[in-house]
């Protein structure tokens, strides 16, 4: 939520007064009449707002795989994609009275409670929430009569202290939000798989009455002492029952195989250059286990190219998250979930898996 040129803003103002007139502001007039706009710019706009501590919920979505994405489909498709999704999660947030705070290359962060607070914010923040996976169902519909891929989001909320205000400068100020639990909600949103939405403790304790949840899971994040606990949302029930569309993601045949393979680590949409060497040991549609010398943690990122491995033309690089981690005679047995569906590289990695299972 951000005005970038509010000088710009005055002059065209300015300018479109004077046409009604027809004539010119004097300067000694220019000067007042933009010096009171100015002021009255101050009451209205959210960039002008003085920073202060307020309760809050925070909802943040991603899309899972969007750069392995970007990579394979041409640029006006992954816009036009882009567009289809923001727009409808933009509606979705506006009909639950959220606030946009921002969007970020594929991500869309929501406000509920803050500029202004209100007793619900946290059962509309849900409820929108499941809503946005409702809507991601309609889109990909959609996609399909235009042959498209689908598109899947992972969403986290989280609820507690921030500071909410106008950030920046005259030049360029912007409305948004600060604090531990803006920077949790988006360690937490990591850790969503396709389809999911997160909550955090305090999110689930104070809608406890009114929600379903399902698997409950404590995991260790950047810059926290202790475990974080999420819960994974299944359903609202106030004001009415909304589902969370089921997204099956996990159930798949899976085959023995014993590989080396070589992964990079993902930081920020970026592919380290350092390689972690590991030996798969069964492989699925949807993900694999590997065995690393290294500990990789819950939620990280990695890349690989398993097209050698598999006997198959080059087709690009497969992305995966790490879902779970447990340590074996001094090694680490990974498990891990792909998150670019429906791209040549995991086409080649269902067809491997049938070839192996059924001979074809």
């Amino acid at each position: 939520m951000q005005h970038q040129n509010r000088d710009q803003f005055l002059a065209e103002v300015e300018r479109i007064v004077a046409d009604a007139c027809g004539n010119p502001m004097p300067e000694a007039s220019s000067a007042l009449f933009r010096q009171r706009l100015d002021a009255m710019l101050d009451h209205f706009l959210l960039e002008s707002q003085p920073i202060t501590g307020v309760k809050a919920t925070i909802l943040l979505a991603d899309i899972r795989g969007f750069t392995a994405m970007t990579e394979r489909l041409p640029t006006r498709t992954v816009i036009d994609l882009l567009n289809r999704y923001f727009s409808e999660m933009g509606r979705v947030i506006k009909r639950h009275r959220g606030v946009i705070d921002k969007f970020m290359g594929d991500s869309v962060m929501a406000l509920f409670g803050a500029p202004e607070r209100q007793p619900d914010d946290l059962l509309r923040a849900l409820a929108c929430a499941v809503e946005m996976q409702q809507a991601m169902a309609r889109i990909n519909q959609d996609s399909a009569t235009r042959g498209e891929p689908n598109l899947f989001v992972g969403i986290a909320v989280n609820t507690g202290e921030v500071m909410a205000g106008s950030f920046g400068s005259r030049q360029h100020s912007e409305y948004t939000v600060i604090g531990d639990t803006v920077n949790t909600v988006a360690r937490m949103e990591a850790f969503s798989l396709r389809g999911q939405i997160l909550l955090s403790e305090s999110s689930h304790a104070g809608a406890r009455e009114h929600i379903e949840v399902g698997a409950i899971n404590a995991v260790q994040v950047k810059g926290k002492a202790d475990p974080v606990i999420m819960y994974e949302l299944h359903s609202v029930k106030h004001p009415q029952r909304l589902v969370v569309p089921r997204v099956e993601v996990r159930r798949s045949p899976r085959i023995r195989v014993d590989f080396p393979l070589v992964l990079n680590r993902m930081v920020d949409k970026r592919i380290l250059l350092e390689p972690l060497a590991g030996r798969a040991l069964d492989l699925g549609y949807n993900g694999f286990l590997i065995e690393l010398d290294h500990c990789l943690g819950c939620g990280d990122e990695v890349a690989t190219d398993l097209a050698p491995l598999l006997h198959g033309e080059p087709v690009g690089r497969i992305y995966a998250r790490v879902i779970r981690v447990e340590r074996c005679a001094g090694r680490f047995q990974t498990s891990l979930q792909f998150t670019n569906l429906d791209t040549p590289a995991h086409l080649q990695v269902k067809q491997f898996v049938d070839k192996t299972l059924w001979g074809r």
